[in-house]
C-alpha cells in the first residue's frame, strides 16, 4: 500500500498537463514534491483524504525533467507550499492560482457566468462562432453548468450539425432530460424567452448550473 502523505509536508512544483488557449481557464492536477526531499515527486492519479495525498505515483526528478522536455507537464519556476482544501487553476492569461477551494470555485463560476451572458448576446447578434467560443470558455471554467451546453447546441442547430446538438444533450444528462434540453435550445429562437432557474443539487455534476433561457 502506498504511503499517504500529509499535504502540509508537500510543495506544488507544477501541474500534470500542458494547456493551450482553447483549454482556459482550467482547474489542473498539481504535481507535488516532498518538502524534506524535493527530488521525490508525486503525480496523478491520486486522491485526497482528510488532508492526506493518497495513491499517488512517485517518480524521481529525472523523470519529471523528461516529462517536461517531452511537453507532457508544466513545471513552475518556484514551488508553492501545498495546503489542504486548496485548488490549483490557470486563468485565461496562463497565470496559475492556488486558492481555497471555495474561492477558486467562485472565481471560475464568475468567469463562466460572464462568458455565458456574452455568448447569449453573441448568439442573438448571429455571431455564432463567437457564441460557440464563449460557451466553450464557460465550460472550461466550470463544466458543471448547463447553460453553455444549451448555447453550443443552439449553434450546432444553426449550422445544421445535428450530431453536435445531440452530443450536447447527451452530456447534459442526467441533470436535464433530452426533451427539456431541446425546449431550452428552441427558446433561443424565441424573442420572448424568459430565463428560468433549475434547482441546484450538490450531488449532481451540474449542481452549480447557471440560469438558462428555457421553458419548463
Amino acid at each position: 500500500m502506498d504511503t499517504p502523505w500529509n499535504v502540509e509536508n508537500l510543495n506544488i512544483v507544477g501541474y500534470a498537463n500542458v494547456l493551450d488557449e482553447t483549454m482556459l481557464p482550467s482547474v489542473v492536477p498539481p504535481i507535488f514534491s516532498l518538502r524534506s526531499d524535493p527530488n521525490r515527486h508525486f503525480l496523478p492519479p491520486y486522491s485526497f483524504n482528510a488532508g492526506f495525498l493518497c495513491n499517488a505515483t512517485e517518480v524521481p526528478d529525472s523523470e519529471i525533467q523528461a516529462l517536461r522536455n517531452d511537453g507532457e507537464i508544466t513545471i513552475f519556476s518556484d514551488a508553492i507550499p501545498a495546503r489542504a482544501g486548496f485548488e490549483l487553476f490557470v486563468d485565461q492569461d496562463f497565470q496559475h492560482h492556488y486558492e481555497a477551494r471555495q474561492i477558486a470555485d467562485k472565481w471560475l463560476l464568475d468567469i463562466a457566468n460572464k462568458n455565458i451572458l456574452e455568448a447569449e448576446e453573441a448568439f442573438h447578434l448571429e455571431l455564432f462562432d463567437k457564441a460557440d467560443h464563449l460557451a466553450s470558455v464557460a465550460i472550461s471554467a466550470d463544466d458543471r453548468l448547463l447553460a453553455p451546453l444549451v448555447i453550443k447546441a443552439a449553434v450546432y442547430r444553426v449550422r445544421g450539425d445535428h450530431a453536435g446538438e445531440r452530443l450536447m444533450a447527451k452530456i447534459a444528462l442526467p441533470a436535464m432530460s433530452d426533451s427539456l434540453f431541446r425546449r431550452c435550445v428552441d427558446a433561443y429562437d424565441s424573442p420572448v424567452a424568459a430565463p428560468v432557474k433549475k434547482p441546484a443539487s450538490t450531488h449532481s455534476r451540474m449542481h452549480k448550473m447557471a440560469t438558462i433561457p428555457c421553458y419548463a
